[in-house]
């Protein structure tokens, strides 16, 4: 038995359905799968009862596997990310690129809450509050989005790479899971971007403004981005170019392209 051990939102389910559907050694209920209108695969049948946080381990088991392996999925919430100590456990890891994408699903997926700032109707004062909320994230050691980090013994999977570095993915679970049908793999994984595409966008936006400012070539801000989004380029701005603040008023005006972003930057650190 393998064991996929994951933070709330930490897509334990798609590992799940992937893993079944893609790797030739992994046990298959199923062989076609959707997403959900919020991008989750908690339809996808399960091999084993799922292990939920501060709960005892009960091995209940759905199928009979034959030669095939079987996955157990350990739902640790967000307030446990203690290490079970389990054989052959890969460990859903909230590595820096993944925090953005974690904080929105944690939310919206998992808590059936939402993300939504309502304390105010000005967009620029909106934008502050998510910035401030990440950079009150790195001062808090404790805080979820820091706590889920590698463990010695297991394979330790950093969640960005299900979004931005697939292949390093699959690299990583052909020892426990055998060869991977590319085919299957890559439908899948287009489905799942597609379904996943709004909780991924804020990260992608800033991989794609860093390429471009270390690059020197810019691009116009096309997508619609949340202000979410936009609120988590100026938190990674202010961290990556150790600037205390840019101010959010003065720049009440989303960037329109990397030019206007360069042009903030040189302004603010040329003071």
């Amino acid at each position: 038995m393998h064991y996929i051990h994951y933070p709330a939102g930490g897509f334990g389910h798609f590992m799940l359905q992937m893993s079944s559907i893609c790797f030739e050694d992994v046990f298959c209920p199923q062989e076609t799968s959707t997403f959900s209108d919020d991008g989750n695969s908690h339809n996808y049948p399960l091999h084993h009862k799922t292990w939920f946080h501060k709960e005892p381990y009960e091995d209940v088991t759905f199928y009979n596997f034959a030669d095939k392996k079987s996955i157990c999925l350990i739902d640790s919430g967000i307030d446990d990310d203690a290490d079970r100590n389990m054989p052959n456990t890969i460990r859903m890891c909230i590595d820096n690129n993944a925090k953005s994408i974690i904080f929105q699903t944690c939310r919206e997926k998992a808590e059936q809450s939402t993300i939504d700032i309502t304390d105010t109707d000005l967009d620029w004062e909106k934008r502050e509050k998510y910035t401030l909320l990440y950079r009150y994230a790195d001062q808090n050691k404790d805080f979820y989005l820091n706590t889920w980090q590698p463990v010695i013994g297991c394979t330790n999977i950093a969640i960005s790479d299900l979004f931005f570095n697939p292949t390093k993915l699959l690299k990583q679970l052909k020892p426990h899971f055998g060869e991977c049908n590319m085919g299957k793999f890559w439908t899948l994984w287009n489905d799942f971007i597609l379904a996943n595409q709004k909780y991924y966008k804020a990260q992608q936006l800033v991989n794609r403004v860093s390429t471009a400012l270390q690059s020197n070539y810019d691009f116009d801000f096309t997508q619609d981005y949340s202000l979410h989004d936009q609120g988590y380029l100026i938190y990674w701005l202010e961290k990556c170019y150790n600037i205390d603040e840019i101010p959010p008023y003065d720049y009440r005006n989303w960037f329109k392209n990397t030019q206007e972003v360069r042009t903030c930057l040189n302004s603010i650190l040329s003071q």
